[in-house]
């Protein structure tokens, strides 16, 4: 009788146990397709741009603009034209008083009709608040609420972005900072003011790049209520003494060359301390080509929305020796006045406030509101600020 074989023999079959899968090789196939097509479909978190640079989200980064009268708020959207002009690619969020309205009454209401500009035009994201404000304290007492550029420190509170960069209103943007937003991960990063007299120079607050920090904002603002020196809120000064108070060893510095160029460098002589090396050879346009922004600081002539003495302008100008009609430095320094002025006209329809008597203001005190004030009533100029009267009223 013919022996079965193994495989013919009867087996144990465990009644848990279902049929046995064979996995056939068309299985194979399906999964890689199926893969392939997840892999084309699913976004990846690190996409890229054409030329293989990861994809920035620019919604999480916001310029920080502040006005806390008719001057900084024209001076807020200059920077607002000027970031649109040169491509900046992150947000813009303005601050300004609560009381003011998009409401425009009618053609001398100059604020509401540069509200409505920077909302429409400039895609600005109006944010009203209550200014913050600094007094000035004597040894016995309080001398007043004078000074308000403290309300730039409201860039903390943007928490919902990622990084913000708040900046002074009496600069002129000569190119976009978007790439100070992806900067290491720092709470602050900020230039010195090289012009100071003495080292380690002072943290400047005319360009902060901040990590917005809500209890950061309430630090200084507690800090507001005590007041500030009477000499440093006078001089606009006291938000640079809490900046270092906070910041002075923590925060990432940023060069001033190119991120701090003041307008007073091109009536200097010695320019070592900006150019970092006295040995390198001063090209006046070099430095302007390479300017990120210049802050306008030549005092005591007045700032730019206030016109110059004629003597004052005499004795102040870059000197250019014999060489007047070749003075690079002259032609510079000039240019950006006008250049500031003439935007002020195009754009705000304001024309600049009258100059000051030179001998009231050339003195070696340094007085309050005279030169750099903004609360001086400026002349509007013909015509009215261009908004789509379809949406002045929303």
């Amino acid at each position: 009788m013919r022996q079965k074989r193994s495989d013919e023999l009867p087996r144990f079959m465990n009644d848990r146990e279902g049929p046995e899968f064979r996995w056939n090789r068309r299985y194979t196939y399906f999964l890689a397709g199926f893969l392939c097509i997840c892999w084309f479909l699913y976004p990846s978190r690190n996409t890229s741009s054409a030329n293989g640079e990861p994809t920035v989200n620019w919604s999480n980064y916001a310029y920080s603009l502040y006005a806390t009268d008719s001057t900084t708020l024209c001076h807020a959207i200059l920077l607002a034209d000027a970031l649109a002009r040169l491509g900046s690619k992150a947000d813009r969020v303005l601050f300004y008083p609560e009381y003011w309205d998009t409401v425009v009454s009618d053609s001398k209401d100059r604020d509401s009709q540069l509200l409505v500009l920077a909302r429409d035009k400039y895609k600005v994201k109006l944010q009203p608040i209550k200014p913050l404000t600094v007094g000035g304290r004597t040894k016995d007492q309080w001398t007043g609420t004078w000074d308000k550029s403290v309300t730039k420190f409201m860039a903390f509170s943007l928490e919902y972005y990622d990084r913000v960069i708040a900046l002074d209103s009496d600069i002129t943007l000569l190119q976009t900072l978007d790439e100070l937003f992806l900067l290491p991960q720092t709470p602050i990063a900020m230039p010195r003011a090289y012009w100071a007299d003495s080292k380690p120079w002072p943290l400047t607050s005319m360009l902060m790049v901040i990590k917005p920090n809500h209890k950061e904002l309430r630090r200084f603002t507690d800090r507001l209520t005590g007041g500030g020196e009477e000499m440093l809120v006078d001089a606009h000064k006291f938000d640079m003494e809490l900046i270092n108070e906070r910041f002075e060893e923590s925060a990432m510095v940023l060069p001033h060359r190119p991120y701090a160029l003041l307008s007073g460098e091109f009536r200097h002589r010695d320019h070592s301390a900006y150019l970092g090396d006295s040995k390198e050879e001063w090209d006046a346009e070099k430095v302007l080509k390479e300017a990120k922004l210049v802050h306008f600081s030549d005092w005591p002539l007045p700032k730019p929305w206030i016109m110059w003495p004629p003597e004052g302008l005499q004795e102040m100008q870059p000197d250019c020796g014999s060489s007047t009609e070749t003075c690079v430095e002259r032609r510079i320094w000039k240019q950006l006045y006008d250049d500031f002025r003439r935007r002020r006209r195009d754009i705000c329809k304001l024309l600049s406030v009258p100059a000051p008597e030179w001998q009231k203001i050339k003195g070696g005190e340094h007085l309050p509101n005279v030169t750099e004030g903004t609360a001086h009533a400026a002349p509007h100029a013909d015509g009215n600020v261009h908004v789509d009267a379809r949406r002045r009223l929303m």
